[in-house]
């Protein structure tokens, strides 16, 4: 319980789910984390957390907003002095699932802007601060849908297409200042996304395979790996979680 101990972990989408479970996670391996979401939110560490020196800090943050971000960025330098780790888990599904000529421009944008702006802000004003921290690792939550596209839900795929080609990109680019940048990228996973689906539409979901749901603790344990020394040697990859559901794609 101590794999994170001395380092200082940023996660956006922070509130709930995937982003809540890593948070919960990286501060119960000894991590300083900024768990970050759209608004302030509660976020209390398990005492085996601050037994370690874990802590949680929670921040309200619209991640699509450049001043916002760099103000982000200002604090954790200000207050922790060093970034190591940096998990992009912001994001959002569009309001309606709709062919592509339908989609209505105000969607198209609010999905781009929190998936690969917001992605984008982030890794910008993140990466000087670990260049001066000596180095650390980038983790951007993409999704099976970066690879493998659905009906009606263009945004999104074309938003987590293009978080895999950013953190191959990056990963070239910060190699030699010891930054590593990889993408993770679960399958259908049991967080809010789904809260407005049907059970018919869940159970038409899952039908199409016999691979279950992932879990938020799941992909949480993943980004462990990838944020902690284990995985020094691991930049540029695309780590799919999705209990096989792609393996035949």
């Amino acid at each position: 319980m101590s794999r994170m101990v001395g380092k200082v972990a940023l996660v956006t989408g922070a509130a709930a789910g995937i982003g809540r479970a890593v948070a919960l996670r990286f501060a119960e391996e000894g991590a300083q984390v900024v768990a970050v979401d759209l608004n302030v939110f509660e976020l209390e560490p398990a005492g085996a957390a601050r037994d370690v020196g874990g802590s949680l800090e929670s921040r309200g943050c619209d991640v699509s907003e450049p001043v916002a971000v760099q103000a982000l960025l200002d604090h954790v330098q200000a207050r922790y002095g060093r970034l190591d780790v940096l998990v992009n888990n912001a994001g959002i599904g569009p309001r309606e699932r709709v062919p592509t000529h339908a989609v209505a421009l105000e969607d198209w944008d609010r999905v781009i802007g929190v998936n690969q702006r917001g992605a984008f802000l982030m890794m910008k004003y993140s990466l000087p601060a670990m260049m001066s921290s000596g180095g650390g690792s980038i983790i951007n939550v993409a999704s099976v849908g970066a690879f493998s596209a659905t009906c009606n839900a263009i945004a999104y795929l074309a938003s987590k297409g293009a978080l895999l080609m950013m953190t191959r990109a990056a990963a070239l680019e910060y190699r030699e200042h010891r930054i590593r940048v990889n993408a993770i990228c679960p399958g259908m996973t049991r967080t809010s996304i789904f809260d407005e689906v049907s059970e018919e539409g869940m159970a038409a979901l899952l039908a199409r395979t016999s691979a279950r749901m992932i879990e938020p603790h799941e992909v949480a344990s993943l980004a462990l790996f990838l944020g902690g020394d284990e995985s020094t040697g691991i930049t540029g990859t695309m780590q799919v979680i999705d209990d096989g559901r792609t393996a035949g794609v």
